[in-house]
């Protein structure tokens, strides 16, 4: 179980860890690797309520929203 723990790392390693933040509390949630696929559940620390969240949907949120304040930001350059 060790080795398994300790190959677990080694492969997040060079990633970038991603905090998805609970949707009612907006506390930290969940952390996330650039690898996670798929849905996972977890329960706020906080708040607790139970939440489902779809990795890959919210990834796709993400960049839309770093698309979106870039276009605002162009915008409000050439104003």
């Amino acid at each position: 179980m060790q080795d398994k723990i300790k190959r677990a790392r080694k492969a997040i390693a060079e990633q970038e860890p991603r905090v998805i933040k609970c949707p009612y509390c907006h506390h930290n949630s969940i952390v996330v690797f650039g690898d996670t696929r798929g849905h996972v559940q977890t329960k706020c620390k906080v708040c607790g309520k139970e939440t489902v969240f779809d990795v890959l949907e919210m990834r796709r949120v993400r960049r839309l929203q770093a698309y979106y304040s870039a276009l605002i930001g162009e915008n409000r350059e050439n104003h």
